[in-house]
């Protein structure tokens, strides 16, 4: 008898920016994708009320909380879902909440890699003021600390100080606003998918993100318009690629192996994407790390999936499978 599934999803009305609506047309996809396999399914949307939360999965009987929520608070309290679920012995799909609480503050996270040597631009706050000269005249880019979906990132979140007042006024300003302010690698972007099947990490084909015609002055960036904004250039003008897969060995193994580490890092989610910089040398930066990605029909996770050869409800299976695996192999 297949489980019984509650997807786990963001309240969301429709006066809601574009990156949340986009949570409702998830859950029906991956609804859709259950049903089809023959999962059990049920429907709920997380208010904020966590009491309430533990008193409904007590009551409802569900194996397995597919969990979407994707902001409580921006994502400073993510793992606080999977925290529950663990708590009350229910399998819960994606990060577990070291996972979450570990990436959902990416100055946190930034600082741990550094510790384990993995690769992330140079970053500046009041800490590393003896190294503030080397930030001037060169190319930042300024990202909200705690929220995803590249909420908060345009083409003005990249910019020169010129100055160490300047400077000093852009760092009193992120410390306030809980902005991260870090070095701005003038080069590619790609992203590694990762996927787990009973404790097996598997890296899907690499996308570079191509940024088509953008004039010499444009910030060549996966921001909010490029990702939400259908009207807009920066939408119409970036393109998925996977062509980086037939060339650039080398590359592609720095990649792989540098996604993997974060993984290994991160609490080993079951599905995650990594996100990269590359400069002109080919060096590699970790951007970030996406526990619990968008797996809705368009994204970069699904298109990965299926240039693997993976169909969507397989993907939407392996990720179930895996919750109830992880469960089973820790309790």
């Amino acid at each position: 008898m297949k489980s019984k599934v509650l997807l786990l999803h963001d309240a969301v009305d429709s006066s809601a920016p574009l990156d949340e609506l986009d949570t409702l047309e998830q859950v029906n996809q991956i609804e859709g994708a259950l049903q089809r396999l023959g999962y059990h399914t049920q429907c709920k949307a997380f208010t904020g009320d966590v009491l309430a939360l533990e008193h409904y999965l007590l009551q409802s009987g569900v194996d397995v909380v597919f969990n979407l929520v994707e902001t409580y608070h921006g994502s400073q309290f993510l793992h606080l879902i999977p925290l529950l679920c663990e708590q009350l012995g229910i399998a819960v799909t994606g990060g577990n909440s070291e996972a979450l609480f570990l990436t959902s503050d990416k100055l946190l996270a930034k600082r741990l890699m550094v510790l384990a040597d993995i690769p992330t631009p140079a970053w500046i706050s009041y800490e590393n003021r003896e190294n503030w000269n080397r930030f001037l005249q060169k190319k930042m880019i300024c990202k909200p600390r705690r929220e995803e979906a590249s909420v908060g990132i345009d083409d003005g979140s990249v910019l020169v100080c010129e100055t160490l007042t300047a400077l000093e006024s852009l760092v009193a300003h992120a410390h306030k606003h809980h902005v991260i302010i870090e070095e701005f690698i003038d080069g590619r972007e790609c992203n590694v998918s990762l996927l787990v099947q009973e404790g097996q990490v598997q890296a899907m084909p690499i996308a570079e993100m191509l940024f088509i015609d953008f004039p010499p002055d444009k910030p060549k960036i996966v921001g909010y318009e490029a990702k939400w904004t259908e009207s807009s250039f920066a939408y119409q003008h970036t393109q998925r690629s996977f062509a980086i897969n037939t060339f650039e060995k080398e590359l592609i193994q720095k990649l792989n192996t540098t996604a993997i580490d974060c993984w290994c890092l991160f609490g080993q989610p079951s599905y995650a994407r990594v996100d990269f910089r590359i400069d002109r040398a080919k060096n590699v930066y970790v951007l970030e790390i996406n526990v619990n990605p968008c797996i809705a029909l368009d994204s970069g996770f699904v298109a990965a999936g299926f240039e693997k050869g993976y169909s969507y409800d397989s993907m939407v299976e392996s990720i179930v499978k895996e919750a109830l695996y992880a469960h089973a192999k820790f309790t």
